[in-house]
């Protein structure tokens, strides 16, 4: 079998394989890891246990005196969706970067930033190999199928997988023709936001440490639940200068987290009728070279 040479042809290669091995969702990371790394290679993962270490959601590290390597992970977490997502995100490293280290230590900061900086380059690699295993795109877009994104849906796909709403919201965005945008926000300030294609494309984004508008924050105070089921309309100029957006959030007490994601729903009608503004002047452009008119 040909060795992939990219974080998700690595996931979408294993993915296959579970799949074509008759097996069901959610992917077992793992019995994966042992079994597959047993057979293909000569320092295989040898162990997949929980650790004591505070603060480290998983680790990867060489056991020099057995010749294996040992994924760890927190058995603390009480949400079976991160736990999943941390150890495919070892087993990522596992497949990408061992040759580069010796150990690796993972917290949730970096199961969760897909847009850290250069230096932080595998952690990112590891998160892209984890989304291919364990959300392979095809089935994934089977579940959503034509329906209207909804927290509920995506908390449905979640379980399906095992993965953590993040994760999923994430998986979504990456596939989605729809211009949307997950925004991750503490203390009223955003984290990190990662858009859609179609949301770049918009400039549909904040940079770490911008304010969370405050008409998000006072609907948020009004959800005697900490939660907010649906969609809200928000005018343009609160998460876009000049798009209108529509807007649903949670809050994980667990983490002290806002999630906010939001969409764009006339965002294409805006960008078709930029692209045919576009096309009509250079069409006249060409004609007027025709002609003789430019200078």
């Amino acid at each position: 079998m040909t060795e992939p040479t990219t974080p998700a042809a690595w996931g979408i290669q294993l993915s296959r394989l579970w799949i074509a091995s008759g097996q069901t969702f959610p992917v077992d990371v793992k019995m994966l890891a042992l079994e597959v790394t047993k057979q293909r290679f000569q320092d295989p993962v040898g162990l997949v246990v929980p650790h004591g270490v505070v603060g480290i959601d998983g680790m990867l590290s060489w056991h020099e005196k057995k010749k294996i390597w040992c994924i760890s992970y927190d058995e603390d977490v009480v949400m079976p969706g991160r736990i999943n997502f941390t150890l495919a995100h070892e087993l990522g490293h596992y497949f990408c970067h061992r040759q580069r280290q010796a150990e690796f230590h993972c917290g949730q900061g970096d199961m969760l930033d897909y847009q850290g900086a250069p230096s932080r380059k595998m952690e990112k690699e590891a998160n892209v190999f984890a989304s291919y295993l364990l959300m392979p795109a095809t089935d994934f877009r089977q579940q959503i199928g034509n329906q209207t994104i909804t927290l509920k849906l995506l908390g449905q796909v979640a379980d399906r997988y095992e993965t953590s709403f993040t994760a999923t919201a994430l998986k979504w965005l990456e596939l989605t023709d729809e211009a949307a945008m997950l925004v991750v926000a503490r203390d009223e300030f955003v984290c990190w936001s990662y858009p859609s294609k179609l949301a770049s494309n918009r400039r549909a984004w904040l940079a770490p440490g911008t304010p969370v508008p405050e008409s998000a924050i006072e609907r948020l105070k009004l959800a005697a639940n900490h939660s907010v089921n649906g969609w809200s309309h928000v005018p343009a100029g609160i998460w876009h200068p000049s798009l209108e957006a529509e807007e649903s959030v949670i809050v994980s007490d667990q983490f002290e987290l806002m999630i906010f994601l939001v969409r764009y729903p006339d965002a294409r009608l805006v960008l078709h009728d930029e692209e045919l503004e576009t096309d009509t002047f250079d069409a006249m452009k060409d004609v007027s070279q025709g002609f003789g008119w430019s200078k």
